[in-house]
C-alpha cells in the first residue's frame, strides 16, 4: 500500500520540485543548509496551509503546482513522538531539529520521514531524502492545474 503526499511549488521551480534544491540552499525546520531535502504534506490542504504561513501574500497560489506523490509505505520511517527535539515546533525554529533531520538523511535509514506538521500537529508532514537509493521507487505525478478558491488568492 501507497501513502499519498502532496508538494505545492511555484510554477517557475517545477521541474526541480523533488529535487530538495530549495531546502538545500536555504535550509529547513528539519535540515540545515546544504543538505537536500524534499517537503510534503499528508493532504493538499495542509500543503496549502503550510504555504500560507511561510509565504508573504496569497498571490502566491496563482503562480502554483501542485504535485502528489505515491510512497510505498515500507519506505517510511515513522519515529516515535517522544523521540523528536524539544524544540521541533518552536517558531522560529532552531538547531535541534535541523539536527534531528540531517542525522537522519544521513543514517540511510529509509527515504522518507514522518514528522507532525506544526501548522495542524495531529496531522503529518512527510520528508524526503532525495539522495536516499531507494527514492525512485517513490511514484511523483504533476496534477492537471487545480484553481483554488478566489478567497485565497485575493
Amino acid at each position: 500500500m501507497a501513502v499519498k503526499v502532496w508538494r505545492i511549488t511555484h510554477k517557475d521551480y517545477a521541474e526541480s520540485a523533488f529535487t530538495g534544491e530549495g531546502a538545500k540552499l536555504f535550509g529547513g525546520r528539519f535540515n540545515s543548509e546544504g543538505i537536500p531535502l524534499v517537503y510534503t504534506s499528508g493532504s493538499l490542504s495542509l500543503a496549502m496551509l503550510e504555504i500560507i504561513v511561510q509565504s508573504n501574500g496569497r498571490d502566491y497560489f496563482k503562480h502554483c503546482t501542485v504535485f502528489y506523490a505515491e510512497i510505498p509505505e515500507n519506505l517510511i520511517n515513522i519515529p516515535d513522538l517522544n523521540n523528536l527535539p524539544n524544540e521541533w515546533n518552536q517558531i522560529p525554529y532552531g538547531k535541534q531539529p535541523q539536527q534531528f533531520g540531517d542525522a537522519w538523511i544521513k543514517s540511510g535509514n529509509k527515504p522518507v520521514i514522518r514528522v507532525p506538521s506544526v501548522v495542524v500537529p495531529i496531522e503529518y508532514n512527510f520528508l524526503m531524502n532525495p539522495m536516499h537509493p531507494e527514492f525512485s521507487e517513490i511514484k511523483i505525478n504533476e496534477t492537471e492545474n487545480i484553481s483554488f478558491d478566489a478567497r485565497l488568492t485575493d
